[in-house]
């Protein structure tokens, strides 16, 4: 027999599925609420990765169905409701602005240290330094 590493949360009907294909899994549990928003929070950028795979509208509109879905299971177990979620979007917006302007930014740079130098920095997998400019 030929075994896999799993370790993720998995839509409801998928272990059914799994049977169907004769595949058999291992370690199934049930999480408890911590388990469960860590994983979801785990799983939403699972899902969102693969919006960088998408070939057509179609393909994104599935992908983005699928990050919706982990939201909804989020805003769920958070015991959120769309104004609560709205609420912390129109202060983000505030604070920063939304996203339609379509504003694209290649890559910045400073001369002086300062809060967002030292984030940069702090956060080389986000944001590398460029060396050569």
């Amino acid at each position: 027999m030929r075994y896999f590493k799993f370790n993720k949360l998995v839509r409801d009907k998928i272990v059914d599925d799994m049977g169907n294909y004769n595949i058999i899994p291992y370690g199934i549990k049930v999480l408890n609420d911590k388990e469960y928003i860590k994983e979801l929070s785990r799983k939403i950028i699972e899902e969102a990765k693969e919006l960088n795979n998408i070939s057509s509208i179609e393909d994104l509109k599935e992908e983005l169905a699928d990050v919706q879905e982990v939201i909804d299971c989020l805003k769920k177990v958070l015991k959120m409701n769309n104004k609560d979620i709205e609420k912390y979007q129109k202060k983000k917006i505030k604070k920063f602005g939304a996203f339609k302007k379509r504003t694209y930014i290649e890559y910045v740079g400073s001369e002086q240290d300062n809060k967002w130098i030292n984030y940069y920095l702090e956060n080389p997998d986000k944001y590398p330094e460029i060396k050569n400019k």
